[in-house]
Protein backbone atom coordinates (compact mmCIF):
# COMPACT_ATOMS: atom_id res chain seq x y z
CA UNK A 1 0.00 0.00 0.00
CA UNK A 2 1.11 3.61 -0.55
CA UNK A 3 0.05 7.20 -1.00
CA UNK A 4 -3.09 7.43 -3.99
CA UNK A 5 -3.33 9.82 -6.68
CA UNK A 6 -7.01 11.54 -5.47
CA UNK A 7 -8.89 13.44 -8.52
CA UNK A 8 -11.69 15.53 -7.45
CA UNK A 9 -14.05 16.98 -9.65
CA UNK A 10 -17.72 17.82 -9.96
CA UNK A 11 -20.33 15.48 -11.27
CA UNK A 12 -20.02 16.92 -14.85
CA UNK A 13 -15.91 17.31 -15.39
CA UNK A 14 -16.12 13.39 -13.95
CA UNK A 15 -18.48 12.05 -16.25
CA UNK A 16 -16.92 14.06 -19.07
CA UNK A 17 -13.30 12.20 -17.99
CA UNK A 18 -15.08 9.21 -17.60
CA UNK A 19 -16.94 8.80 -21.38
CA UNK A 20 -13.50 9.99 -22.62
CA UNK A 21 -11.04 7.72 -20.59
CA UNK A 22 -13.79 4.99 -19.99
CA UNK A 23 -12.24 2.73 -17.43
CA UNK A 24 -11.43 4.85 -13.83
CA UNK A 25 -9.42 1.85 -12.98
CA UNK A 26 -6.65 3.95 -15.91
CA UNK A 27 -6.30 6.27 -13.43
CA UNK A 28 -5.48 4.72 -10.49
CA UNK A 29 -1.88 5.40 -8.74
CA UNK A 30 -0.10 5.26 -5.84
CA UNK A 31 3.41 5.08 -4.29
CA UNK A 32 5.42 4.60 -1.07
CA UNK A 33 5.85 8.23 1.19
CA UNK A 34 9.25 7.27 1.11
CA UNK A 35 9.75 6.74 -2.99
CA UNK A 36 7.44 10.56 -2.75
CA UNK A 37 10.56 12.00 -0.58
CA UNK A 38 13.31 10.39 -2.80
CA UNK A 39 11.24 11.48 -6.39
CA UNK A 40 10.94 14.98 -4.86
CA UNK A 41 14.60 15.50 -4.10
CA UNK A 42 15.93 13.16 -6.62
CA UNK A 43 13.96 14.61 -9.68
CA UNK A 44 15.46 18.16 -9.75
CA UNK A 45 18.83 16.73 -10.10
CA UNK A 46 17.56 15.02 -13.53
CA UNK A 47 16.35 18.79 -14.96
CA UNK A 48 12.94 18.47 -13.46
CA UNK A 49 11.09 21.34 -12.15
CA UNK A 50 7.32 20.93 -11.76
CA UNK A 51 7.19 17.29 -11.64
CA UNK A 52 8.96 17.07 -8.40
CA UNK A 53 6.70 19.55 -6.49
CA UNK A 54 3.57 17.08 -6.88
CA UNK A 55 5.76 15.03 -5.00
CA UNK A 56 7.00 17.46 -2.14
CA UNK A 57 4.21 17.23 0.95
CA UNK A 58 6.42 20.49 2.13
CA UNK A 59 5.97 22.10 -1.36
CA UNK A 60 4.46 25.98 -1.07
CA UNK A 61 3.54 28.19 -3.84
CA UNK A 62 5.69 30.93 -3.79
CA UNK A 63 8.31 29.65 -1.94
CA UNK A 64 11.10 28.80 -3.81
CA UNK A 65 10.98 31.42 -6.40
CA UNK A 66 12.19 29.37 -9.46
CA UNK A 67 11.04 29.43 -12.76
CA UNK A 68 8.60 26.62 -11.80
CA UNK A 69 7.51 28.08 -9.11
CA UNK A 70 6.52 31.18 -10.59
CA UNK A 71 4.84 29.83 -13.37
CA UNK A 72 2.28 27.59 -10.91
CA UNK A 73 1.96 31.14 -9.26
CA UNK A 74 1.25 33.34 -12.26
CA UNK A 75 -1.31 30.14 -13.25
CA UNK A 76 -2.59 29.32 -9.78
CA UNK A 77 -1.57 25.28 -10.63
CA UNK A 78 -1.73 25.18 -7.05
CA UNK A 79 -3.17 25.69 -3.64
CA UNK A 80 -2.62 24.60 -0.18
CA UNK A 81 -5.62 22.74 1.43
CA UNK A 82 -6.81 19.86 3.65
CA UNK A 83 -8.55 18.01 1.22
CA UNK A 84 -11.01 14.97 2.38
CA UNK A 85 -10.81 15.77 5.77
CA UNK A 86 -7.29 15.60 5.80
CA UNK A 87 -5.26 16.58 9.29
CA UNK A 88 -2.57 18.59 7.26
CA UNK A 89 -2.14 21.07 4.65
CA UNK A 90 -0.62 19.87 1.87
CA UNK A 91 -0.44 20.79 -2.04
CA UNK A 92 -3.69 20.56 -3.85
CA UNK A 93 -3.19 20.94 -8.12
CA UNK A 94 -5.54 22.52 -10.34
CA UNK A 95 -6.21 21.20 -13.86
CA UNK A 96 -4.77 23.87 -15.64
CA UNK A 97 -1.21 22.59 -14.47
CA UNK A 98 -1.88 19.59 -17.06
CA UNK A 99 -2.28 22.55 -19.84
CA UNK A 100 1.45 23.95 -19.52
CA UNK A 101 3.90 22.41 -22.32
CA UNK A 102 6.22 22.59 -19.59
CA UNK A 103 4.69 19.82 -17.74
CA UNK A 104 3.89 18.13 -20.59
CA UNK A 105 7.39 17.88 -21.82
CA UNK A 106 8.50 16.65 -18.20
CA UNK A 107 6.05 13.63 -18.47
CA UNK A 108 6.55 12.87 -22.24
CA UNK A 109 10.65 12.63 -21.16
CA UNK A 110 9.59 10.19 -18.39
CA UNK A 111 7.54 7.81 -20.82
CA UNK A 112 10.01 8.19 -23.06
CA UNK A 113 12.92 7.41 -21.21
CA UNK A 114 14.38 5.63 -18.31
CA UNK A 115 14.41 8.50 -16.01
CA UNK A 116 15.58 6.70 -12.96
CA UNK A 117 18.56 5.03 -12.38
CA UNK A 118 20.68 3.34 -10.01
CA UNK A 119 21.42 6.31 -7.88
CA UNK A 120 17.66 6.78 -7.54
CA UNK A 121 17.65 3.15 -6.12
CA UNK A 122 20.82 3.57 -3.77
CA UNK A 123 19.38 7.30 -2.32
CA UNK A 124 15.96 4.89 -1.67
CA UNK A 125 18.05 2.35 0.28
CA UNK A 126 19.29 5.15 2.19
CA UNK A 127 16.17 6.77 2.84
CA UNK A 128 14.87 3.44 4.13
CA UNK A 129 17.30 2.85 6.58
CA UNK A 130 17.51 6.41 7.75
CA UNK A 131 13.85 5.89 8.72
CA UNK A 132 13.65 2.01 9.37
CA UNK A 133 17.41 1.71 11.08
CA UNK A 134 17.86 -1.32 8.32
CA UNK A 135 17.82 -1.25 4.25
CA UNK A 136 13.92 -2.47 3.75
CA UNK A 137 15.04 -1.98 -0.08
CA UNK A 138 17.92 -3.43 -2.11
CA UNK A 139 19.45 -0.93 -4.80
CA UNK A 140 19.21 -3.16 -7.67
CA UNK A 141 18.32 -4.05 -11.36
CA UNK A 142 14.38 -5.09 -10.37
CA UNK A 143 13.54 -2.42 -8.16
CA UNK A 144 14.82 0.02 -10.76
CA UNK A 145 12.72 -1.20 -13.56
CA UNK A 146 9.54 -1.41 -11.05
CA UNK A 147 10.12 2.34 -10.24
CA UNK A 148 10.45 3.57 -13.38
CA UNK A 149 7.47 1.64 -14.48
CA UNK A 150 5.64 3.10 -11.48
CA UNK A 151 6.59 6.61 -11.93
CA UNK A 152 5.85 6.08 -15.88
CA UNK A 153 2.07 4.71 -15.09
CA UNK A 154 1.61 8.41 -13.01
CA UNK A 155 2.64 9.91 -16.13
CA UNK A 156 0.51 8.28 -18.28
CA UNK A 157 -2.82 8.88 -16.30
CA UNK A 158 -1.85 12.87 -16.18
CA UNK A 159 -1.49 12.58 -19.47
CA UNK A 160 -4.61 11.24 -20.35
CA UNK A 161 -6.39 13.50 -17.81
CA UNK A 162 -4.47 16.25 -19.94
CA UNK A 163 -5.48 14.44 -23.14
CA UNK A 164 -9.03 14.88 -21.80
CA UNK A 165 -9.20 18.76 -21.25
CA UNK A 166 -7.63 18.60 -25.01
CA UNK A 167 -10.49 16.62 -26.35
CA UNK A 168 -12.94 18.75 -24.80
CA UNK A 169 -11.82 22.18 -25.63
CA UNK A 170 -11.62 20.42 -28.99
CA UNK A 171 -15.82 20.11 -28.78
CA UNK A 172 -15.98 24.08 -27.49
CA UNK A 173 -14.20 24.77 -30.80
CA UNK A 174 -16.97 22.83 -32.49
CA UNK A 175 -19.87 24.50 -31.35
CA UNK A 176 -20.30 23.17 -27.59
CA UNK A 177 -19.08 24.79 -24.24
CA UNK A 178 -18.51 22.19 -22.40
CA UNK A 179 -16.38 22.83 -19.13
CA UNK A 180 -13.71 21.02 -17.42
CA UNK A 181 -11.68 21.60 -14.39
CA UNK A 182 -10.80 19.36 -11.78
CA UNK A 183 -7.98 18.72 -8.78
CA UNK A 184 -5.91 15.98 -7.87
CA UNK A 185 -3.41 15.22 -4.96
CA UNK A 186 -1.23 12.75 -3.81
CA UNK A 187 -2.23 11.76 0.10
CA UNK A 188 0.33 12.10 1.95
CA UNK A 189 0.46 11.81 5.82
CA UNK A 190 1.70 14.34 8.06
Amino acid sequence: MGEPLVIIASLRSAARILKIIKDPELLEWEESIEHLDVLAKWLPKKGFKILPKFFDKSYRPGTLGDEADKLIIKIRGCYLGSPGGLESTIPVWDSVILEQPQLREELNRILKEEVLDISFEEELTKEFEEIFGEALHKADERNLKDDNENLKELARILMRLAECIDQIKKEKEEGHIPFIHFEFYIVVPS
